[in-house]
């Protein structure tokens, strides 16, 4: 039925003079649970839909874009999207670089769609929260979950264009997230946090997270100050989310490397980063929070080897900047109907290393474990700084004390040639398997 509405509209953009059209179907039902503080909020739940249309139009120098959406599904909404785009094809500059996918297989990834997702209700959201909760608080009374959320999505997208693509699939997302903190008198822990997702209801467990995040915050109770030092830094899962997995994604994003913003323009096939890390976009991982058969624009998602043993082999792309540098797009057009395509990741993961996480902390001197990162990061330079929140202070190979009031500062992409340790352990936090990171020689700013 919905791809049905995709062709409908597909063959009405050309009859309005479009060369190429592209119509992107999106229909969502989310349930969301949340608590602050402890408590409860109005829980709530909502229902989506709306499409996305693309217009090509033929010129003497290139091609014309035009886009429009709607989330009104109206015989009058969707004939005034369709002129919308057409109209603003026309009045856009012209690109040789603008098209559309052409039609190829698409493998269905088994294990993202729950049925039961179908007939859960608020309560049943409810009740998965609550367990999140109950837990947190079981591990220590002085545990307060700032903010927490327990969520159920069910949804559906469709593609159809001129070309013949005509691809639709349906999944489930369940996502389980808590910020937290502990206070003893006037003691108070550094916020902590988990993330939890899985296409599958049975592959969330909200108690263990939570017993998870419980033992984390209490566990940084009574942190102190340290001394400024020259060492060791382990960045931890969490940390390295933003500090490690975001200058990767944005340098290797093909839009950034055409632009000049990205440091590995031109360095297909040379060593970016150590030769400890070997990174994979792996978009048919079995019930994958990230997995699809397709992405934004009908184009089939592989598995890429993005950087192995530290050489980059693959920029991520989608039609229009794989076009521009003459090659294939490998399926990496991200976005919403109510958007153009972008471009972004799938199932991101960091390749483990061979010592565990206790072995890389026994070998240290002096150092610190930055379990979360509050600072500022330059994807374009890659130079950062920011507060270590959740850190432990390394001497003599033991961890000493939690600490609080440590900086730390330096150029990521520096450092990410100077990995020294990963770890055997990975942690899983929604699309994301992140082992522990090494790097010596790192200024740790105490208070003085």
């Amino acid at each position: 039925m919905h791809l049905d509405l995709c062709d409908d509209l597909v063959r009405r953009a050309l009859a309005m003079g479009a060369a190429d059209a592209e119509v992107f179907y999106r229909k969502a039902r989310k349930l969301e649970a949340m608590f602050e503080k402890n408590d409860l909020q109005v829980p709530k739940g909502d229902t989506y839909e709306g499409v996305g249309i693309r217009v090509l139009l033929g010129g003497s120098g290139g091609v014309r874009l035009g886009f429009a959406a709607t989330n009104l599904l109206t015989s009058k909404s969707l004939e005034n999207a369709l002129s919308a785009a057409v109209a603003i094809a026309h009045a856009s500059p012209e690109d040789p670089n603008y098209s559309l996918a052409e039609p190829a297989p698409a493998e269905p990834v088994p294990g993202i769609y729950d049925q039961s997702a179908e007939k859960l209700t608020l309560r049943d959201a409810l009740d998965q929260g609550r367990l999140m909760l109950e837990a947190a608080r079981d591990v220590d009374p002085r545990v307060t979950l700032d903010s927490a959320m327990y969520t159920i999505e069910v949804s559906e997208k469709a593609i159809a264009n001129s070309r013949g693509v005509r691809l639709s699939e349906k999944r489930s997302l369940f996502v389980c997230q808590a910020m937290a903190f502990a206070r003893d008198g006037e003691t108070v822990s550094s916020f902590d946090m988990e993330v939890g997702a899985s296409s599958q209801m049975s592959g969330m467990d909200p108690a263990a997270l939570g017993r998870k995040l419980g033992e984390k915050v209490v566990a940084t109770l009574g942190a102190t100050t340290i001394p400024s030092f020259r060492g060791t830094v382990i960045i931890a899962p969490y940390a390295g989310a933003e500090l490690i997995v975001s200058p990767i994604t944005f340098s290797s994003d093909a839009e950034n490397v055409q632009t000049g913003r990205s440091k590995w323009k031109g360095m297909l096939g040379t060593q970016v980063l150590s030769p400890l890390l070997s990174i994979v976009d792996d978009p048919s991982i079995p019930g994958g929070a990230g997995s699809t058969a397709f992405d934004r624009e009908g184009v089939p998602a592989h598995r890429l080897d993005l950087i192995e043993d530290g050489v980059l082999n693959h920029y991520l792309y989608n039609c229009y900047t794989a076009r521009k540098d003459g090659v294939v797009s490998n399926g990496r057009a991200a976005g919403t109907d109510q958007n153009t395509p972008s471009i972004g990741p799938t199932n991101f993961a960091i390749a483990p290393g061979e010592r565990s996480l206790d072995e890389m902390t026994a070998a240290c001197s002096k150092g610190i474990i930055v379990n979360r990162f509050s600072g500022n990061l330059d994807e374009v330079s890659g130079d950062f700084s920011g507060v270590v929140k959740g850190g432990y202070y390394i001497e003599a190979g033991k961890i000493v004390c939690p600490v609080r009031e440590a900086m730390i500062a330096g150029n990521i992409y520096d450092l990410l040639r100077q990995v020294t340790g990963v770890s055997r352990e990975s942690v899983e936090i929604a699309d994301m398997r992140l082992p522990y990171v090494q790097f010596n020689g790192c200024s740790v700013t105490g208070k003085q």
